[in-house]
């Protein structure tokens, strides 16, 4: 008998935590039921809205209105410079290769192409690299215009020997636009570090929270508005119960537009887009100081040996 008692108090108390995990459960469903119960309120509100039987809707304050206004020219400006600026990651964007080379460069291998990478990642860094004229360099896409002109002119300078005037002024040609391109790629890396990162990092980071704000302001106000509608059209039973939601939408509603006030002003307030426009016309500035030098150096030079080849020109030696 005492096993058939036992028997039941187990009974007993499987079917007691049954329920009580039952319980449980239920309980963790009721938010989700009143998750799911708000959005399809504010979903019916916005069809209201659009089919313009809404009557009243909550009116966003003027400031927060001149913000959004302000925070879309912003990120209209972002996203522009964001795309123009892409240009500085891409390799050899000022020159378009011969159809051949594209090919052959699809064609090499993936260590090839890490080799190639690092040529430039240490040109970038100001390691200077020699004008030669090895199968590998030729093998390569030149990451510039002037790189492009440098191998064209030292392999046309090896091929007509620097003896002749035209030969030696290619050879100082290559140089000097080595020296270019090298400068052009180290602004490169700079512009992607000071100007391309950061506008990037305030469309993902500062501008994206003030976006994600307004689209719940936007949520929050159609669910205040469907409240402030029930309750126009409750019952006198159900007054209170309603009154008591709708002031609890409202103060989600006020606090949603004061957090997303408060990141739309991190957004119009922030130095950076400045700064960062700064930044890049100083890299552009110290590329083009770079540039400048180095023809201006080699210029009277090259002035010199052309007015020897006229010289030799006029009177050839026998």
């Amino acid at each position: 008998m005492s096993g058939i008692g036992n028997l039941g108090n187990t009974g007993a108390q499987l079917a007691s935590s049954a329920f009580a995990n039952f319980a449980t459960f239920g309980e963790k469903l009721k938010p989700l039921g009143s998750q799911v119960g708000k959005q399809f309120s504010q979903m019916q509100q916005y069809a209201k809205e659009r089919m313009g039987n809404a009557g009243d809707v909550t009116e966003l304050p003027a400031e927060y209105r001149e913000l959004e206004v302000k925070v879309d020219k912003i990120r209209t400006m972002h996203e522009n410079l964001a795309k123009i600026s892409r240009n500085f990651t891409l390799p050899h964007y000022d020159y378009e290769p011969p159809l051949t080379e594209t090919v052959f460069d699809f064609a090499t291998t993936v260590g090839d192409r890490a080799t190639s990478l690092a040529a430039a990642g240490a040109r970038a860094a100001g390691v200077q690299s020699p004008v030669g004229t090895s199968a590998k360099q030729r093998d390569e896409i030149p990451p510039s215009l002037a790189h492009a002109f440098a191998r064209v002119a030292i392999q046309s300078a090896e091929d007509m020997g620097t003896q002749e005037p035209i030969g030696a002024a290619l050879k100082k040609f290559a140089a000097v636009e080595e020296k270019v391109g090298n400068a052009r790629l180290r602004m490169d890396s700079e512009a992607v570090t000071k100007f391309h990162q950061p506008v990037n990092k305030m469309l993902a980071q500062t501008i994206a929270l003030a976006v994600r704000a307004r689209k719940n302001v936007q949520a929050v106000r159609l669910g205040y508005d469907s409240c402030r509608a029930r309750l126009k059209a409750a019952k006198p039973e159900h007054v209170d119960a309603v009154r008591q939601e709708m002031e609890t939408a409202e103060d989600e509603f006020v606090a949603a537009v004061d957090d997303a006030m408060g990141k739309m002003k991190a957004v119009v307030e922030n130095p950076e887009p400045l700064k960062n426009i700064a930044d890049l016309v100083a890299v552009q500035l110290a590329y083009f100081k770079q540039a400048y030098d180095a023809l201006a150096e080699v210029g009277p030079e090259l002035d010199e040996l052309q007015a020897t080849n006229e010289a030799l020109l006029r009177h050839p030696t026998s």
